[in-house]
């Protein structure tokens, strides 16, 4: 496992819908336990962003996060950070985080959750091209005396 490897499913995570973070913890062959090092927290981040050309970073504002961290069979340590204030979607993404960690799971959850939601994302954003390139303009230039 890659550090872009775990960034990847962390973000994919963090992004999911909380139903479908829940249906995949139902659908755990075996049961896990775990525990909290930091319970659910809502807090509050800056965003920054970068400006064109120079990339001269500028504050966005402020936008609300949910923490969480968890620990599973006493040694692998799961930590998610998701948009909003939704407690159970922060535990389900740590708690995949740290499962994912874990060579008995990575492989069946690569292949059915991991999957699943980069599928359910690449459909969000063929989505979001198409609903842009209804709304786009395209303009062109007529030559006189030609």
């Amino acid at each position: 496992m890659t550090q872009t490897t775990r960034q990847h499913w962390m973000q994919l995570l963090a992004e999911a819908e909380v139903q479908d973070l829940q249906k995949a913890f139902e659908g755990l062959e075996q049961p896990v336990g775990s525990t909290f090092l930091i319970k659910p927290e809502t807090g509050m981040v800056m965003v920054q962003g970068k400006t064109d050309g120079t990339g001269t970073p500028f504050c966005i504002g402020e936008m609300t996060v949910t923490r969480c961290m968890v620990q599973v069979m006493d040694q692998v340590q799961g930590y998610a950070m998701v948009p909003g204030s939704d407690p159970d979607h922060a535990r389900l993404a740590a708690l995949f985080d740290a499962l994912l960690q874990v060579p008995a799971f990575h492989d069946p959850l690569m292949t059915t959750l991991i999957r699943n939601l980069e599928t359910k994302e690449s459909q969000k954003r063929q989505a979001l091209a198409r609903d842009v390139a209804d709304t786009t303009v395209e303009f062109f230039t007529l030559t006189r005396g030609e």
